[in-house]
This record gives structure tokens, sequence and C-alpha cells, in this order.
């Protein structure tokens, strides 16, 4: 995948592009290359790889990773990430089943209390 050229970016550029992605193994890895493109060429400034882990960490993370060329820091990239787990989100999960098991709960007890009080 590629994003678009940040013209005018200068040392700090912004560029905002969305990619999604399916993971099968959270030991994957990302490989980001950053390029310098100018009118007639595209010079290399450096890359990093990102474990697929480290993106899942809370169902997403905002960090900053580091750039090298030729083993030596050459810049920082800013990344978010968010990651939706097949089937859903279990935390979510469980929190609807328990709000529906505290409604079913809540109208059992509305319930005995009736029947309770026609008992009397």
């Amino acid at each position: 995948m590629k994003t678009k050229v940040c013209n005018g970016g200068g040392k700090t550029p912004k560029f905002g592009d969305e990619f999604q992605l399916q993971v099968t193994s959270p030991t994957e890895e990302i490989i980001l290359r950053v390029w310098d493109k100018d009118l007639t060429t595209s010079d290399p400034i450096g890359f990093t790889k990102i474990k697929m882990s480290s993106l899942m960490i809370n169902c997403g993370v905002t960090d900053w990773f580091t750039i090298t060329f030729n083993n030596l820091p050459a810049g920082e990239i800013l990344l978010e990430s968010k990651f939706i787990p097949e089937g859903g989100n279990g935390f979510d999960q469980l929190k609807n089943k328990f709000e529906q098991q505290e409604t079913e709960l809540r109208r059992d007890a509305e319930q005995a209390k009736y029947q309770l009080s026609m008992l009397q």
C-alpha cells in the first residue's frame, strides 16, 4: 500500500491516510518505507518494522515509531491503529450479556414482588 505524496511537507509531513489490514497472526510485521519524492527521483529516507501485536494492544494504539536509515535513526512516524477482533470486542459482548441478565433479574424481582403482594 502507498500513501499519497505530501507536497511541501518538508521535515514534518502530515498524511492522514487510512488503510485496513486483515491480520492472520499477531506475529506478523508491517514494514514501512519512507521516501523523499523529487521531480525526477525518489530517495529512501528510511524504514521501520512494526509487529502487529504492538498495534493490537487495547484494541488500538497511538504511538511514535523510529525510522532508521543505515542502522541510524532518521526520524519518527506517528501511527494510530484500531484493532477490531473478528466476532467483535469480547468486553463489549460480556457487558451486553451482563446488562441483559440484569434486566431479566429486575423483571423477575418485580414479578415476585407483585405475586407476594397478591398473597397478602
